[in-house]
């Protein structure tokens, strides 16, 4: 009997270590395939990523090619392409909620920003998806309490998040879909989640919100602005010209009729001579 149990725990032991091994060697497509279809559940839509690579041992993480398609009805393929993404995690915090990560650069991430015809922006969509799900979940959270075993979503803290050498692609519908190449400024971000953390959606929402926003304002600034100030130019310069025009043919017009009048003018004093000369010319019998 002793001899089964032994057996038994050996069994078990050789399972136990053969799972920690799978997890540990295929760490990097799990976290993969979560971001991949949990993104994509977010977003609602696709989400992909080229590769990921997780060092435990230094608390380092690094994420490429990381793609966020656009609402339907959009014609880039992608609202983002984060290039490249490294990530520097504290690990004693992974003890207990919150869990802590101290920095992550996004490296070289492109956003592509769209207003269609019917006025509508390809990241407010994202944006207001995003919230929605979010509210959603912290809805359902309180109104039903956790199944016994069942987690709640972990929580996290953000130190800090950088967003740098970053360039934005632009379209907007009533501009023809001529397609601007703008440069997106360095965005920096700071405590996200505060004290007490937040979940995932919640931080990528808020990340996401103050992206959408910087990039936004850069587009209406530096496209939509600029071409309204340069239409308004436009139409000034054509005013300008008009006037002008307008005054040159009033000025013409002052200068003919004056030259009339002066005319007239001098052909009555000459008959006024002529007459007077007459006149004298009768009174002297000449």
């Amino acid at each position: 009997m002793k001899k089964v149990i032994l057996g038994l725990l050996l069994i078990v032991v050789i399972a136990i270590a053969g799972s920690v091994y799978y997890l540990l060697t295929n760490l990097d497509s799990l976290v993969e395939a979560a971001i991949e279809k949990y993104g994509s559940e977010a977003t609602q839509t696709s989400v992909l990523v080229d590769s990921v690579k997780i060092n435990l041992t230094d608390g380092a993480a690094g994420i490429t090619g990381l793609t966020v398609g656009n609402p339907t009805g959009y014609g880039f393929a992608n609202a983002f392409s984060l290039g490249e993404i490294r990530a520097a995690i504290d690990l004693q915090s992974l003890q207990e909620e919150p869990y802590i990560i101290n920095e992550i650069t996004v490296l070289a991430p492109q956003v592509f920003v769209e207003i269609n015809e019917d006025n509508k922006t390809n990241l407010n969509e994202l944006k207001n998806t995003l919230t929605a799900g979010s509210t959603a979940k912290v809805q359902d959270a309180k109104s039903q309490a956790p199944a016994e075993g069942s987690a709640a979503e972990p929580r996290l803290i953000i130190r800090k998040l950088k967003f740098a050498d970053g360039t934005i692609q632009a379209k907007v519908a009533a501009l023809k879909n001529k397609e601007y190449k703008l440069k997106l400024p360095s965005l920096d971000m700071t405590n996200l989640g505060g004290n007490k953390g937040a979940t995932a959606t919640e931080l990528a929402s808020e990340i996401l919100k103050r992206l959408t926003d910087r990039a936004s304002n850069i587009v209406k600034k530096d496209i939509i602005d600029a071409e309204i100030n340069k239409l308004k130019a436009e139409a000034q310069q054509k005013i300008d010209e008009a006037k002008a025009e307008a005054q040159k043919k009033i000025d013409d017009e002052k200068a003919r009729l004056q030259e009339e009048v002066d005319s007239k003018v001098e052909a009555k004093k000459e008959d006024v001579k002529d007459k007077a000369k007459d006149k004298l010319k009768s009174l002297f019998g000449n």
